[in-house]
């Protein structure tokens, strides 16, 4: 014992006891650090994500980027699963024969007193190409982007229709057919599906609730179609609520630029996360002022998941009337809420409820609010966990509960506090028409396209014509027209080009064309060598193109 106290005494001892309490202290920290980096990934892996049915891991960075470390490694994690989308749509309308018809009027008169007095309508046909962005979210090929973005079109009653041809590229260059899986006009989001033959790179949805204002994103996609870009921002704001929208969930606002083309592509945090999609901007230029708004992951998480399982959304439907004007201190206190309380039921904020009212919004006492005791001049402060403060939190709350689900709902009546239950009926007014077949599931939509006609109007070309295409001596077959959505159209025939050879073998006529074309078997590739000349060259534009036949 007199030895060991000895040796502690000792330089050698005072060394070894230095070197021993830095060990244990190292060992301790270490430890306390790795727990706290289990909570945190354990905490990230408890977020409600998409529903992933394909295999693989999702691009994601393990740790989160520092702004010395630069933008670079969250752009290079993340691009690979951003595409870019095209849409082309057949937009068919009517007219009177050799007449104007401004639409107003018709609209206003009708079809059957336009005819009468302006002639018969004749069909006519126009199409329109647009582009924006995606991001592949399942590598089974799912890819979420704006509604918009793939439902390009809208009629006489505002209903837009979904593109005819939708097409997406990879960051590979690959470009794939895509389907329409479903569409949620409401929240602007729509679900496309493309058959690769490898499982595809795919993105990490991220939790919208951890970010905060001043938080670095970079927004990716395909701004004005030039390509693959990449923007730096904060996030400037939570919680937009913009006038005129009808999003159900709250804007997430950013200064990193957004541009047309943007739209549908991901907004990302520093880890690569996505947590949320680029949708639209404000501005006064037509071009990013700095005011761009994505779609938080918090509604989007939920569209996606109930349109790849059902093909569907189901929103809930409480039956209420709310109070559209602010909850000032007076009306607070008339109303028995004011107060401090830090749960939330008295504490000035809440929703007061005008009226009980059916589907069609007249007033009725059948609906599920009525059933489970609200009554109008009631507060609702509370739906389920959540705290209700204003109108758009109980719209978000009840929009995102399935219906038939039974949920605690706190209400202040006249000061006193009633704790009910409602049990939610479905939204079904104010459903319109979203694309062909809503509400069957995926499997069900699987369908062969509708089958392409040539689309070709052609004629043996005359002297006459090649002296006024400035054709010379050329020889073939001179288009007369090109039907919008055709193949013709899509490999990129047009009127006043003259086609001199199939598969490599000179066609003269137009019966040699048709001769040559109607021999060959379905599915069989036509390669055309087209000539052309534009007004004031001298040089000959010579071009290949190809289709296969139907």
């Amino acid at each position: 014992m007199a030895d060991m106290k000895q040796f502690f005494t000792s330089k050698k001892g005072i060394t070894f006891l230095a070197l021993f309490t830095t060990l244990l202290l190292g060992i301790t920290i270490g430890t306390l650090v790795s727990d706290r980096v289990l909570s945190a990934e354990e905490d990230r892996e408890a977020v409600a994500l998409l529903k992933v049915q394909g295999e693989g891991s999702p691009l994601v960075l393990n740790e989160t980027i520092s702004l010395a470390e630069g933008f670079s490694r969250v752009a290079e994690t993340v691009e690979p699963a951003v595409v870019n989308i095209s849409t082309t749509a057949v937009i068919r309308t009517s007219a009177p024969q050799e007449r104007g018809s401004p639409d107003d009027l018709r609209d206003f008169f009708g079809d059957d007193f336009w005819q009468r007095f302006f002639g018969p309508m004749v069909p006519q046909e126009r199409k329109t190409t647009s582009l924006g962005s995606g991001v592949i979210v399942d590598s089974n090929g799912y890819v979420l982007t704006n509604y918009h973005v793939v439902a390009t079109s809208e009629n006489r009653q505002g209903v837009r229709r979904i593109a005819d041809k939708i097409e997406v590229k990879l960051s590979s260059g690959e470009t794939f057919l895509a389907r329409i899986v479903g569409g949620d006009p409401e929240s602007d989001l729509g679900v496309l599906q493309i058959d690769a033959p490898e499982p595809l790179p795919f993105a990490k949805v991220g939790d919208t609730s951890k970010m905060r204002v001043g938080d670095w994103v970079l927004a990716i996609g395909n701004p004005f179609g030039v390509g693959r870009t990449v923007t730096s921002g904060i996030v400037s704001a939570t919680g937009r609520v913009l006038p005129g929208s009808t999003i159900f969930g709250d804007y997430i606002q950013t200064d990193a630029a957004i541009n047309p083309g943007n739209s549908g592509g991901p907004l990302v945090n520093m880890r690569g996360e996505v947590i949320g999609i680029n949708t639209l901007i404000l501005t006064r230029s037509g071009g990013s002022q700095g005011v761009g708004f994505s779609i938080p992951s918090s509604v989007f998480i939920n569209s996606y998941n109930q349109i790849v399982t059902k093909g569907k959304i189901e929103r809930g439907w409480l039956g209420v009337s709310m109070n559209t004007y602010p909850l000032t201190a007076e009306l607070s206190e008339f109303f028995g809420i004011s107060g401090d309380d830090p749960k939330g039921i008295k504490d000035g904020d809440g929703v007061l409820i005008t009226q009980l009212i059916d589907e069609k919004g007249d007033p009725a006492e059948t609906g599920p609010a009525y059933r489970a005791g609200i009554r109008a001049e009631d507060v609702i402060v509370k739906f389920g966990d959540r705290e209700i403060e204003n109108l758009n939190d109980l719209r978000v709350a009840v929009a995102y509960t399935p219906p038939g689900e039974n949920v605690p709902v706190a209400v202040v009546r006249k000061g006193e506090v009633l704790n009910l239950t409602v049990t939610l009926a479905e939204r079904t007014y104010d459903r319109r028409e979203q694309a062909e077949n809503e509400g069957l599931s995926f499997e069900q939509r699987r369908k062969e396209e509708r089958e392409k006609e040539i689309g070709l109007e052609f004629e043996t070309l005359s002297t006459q014509d090649a002296e006024r295409l400035n054709l010379g001596d050329e020889r073939g077959v001179l288009i007369r027209e090109v039907s919008p959505g055709s193949l013709a159209d899509e490999s990129g025939l047009a009127r006043n080009q003259v086609i001199t050879h199939v598969n490599g073998v000179a066609v003269t006529t137009a019966q040699n064309l048709y001769d040559k074309i109607n021999a060959m078997g379905s599915g069989a590739g036509i390669v055309l060598r087209v000539i052309w000349q534009r007004p004031q060259e001298r040089r000959l534009n010579i071009a290949y193109t190809s289709f296969k036949k139907p």
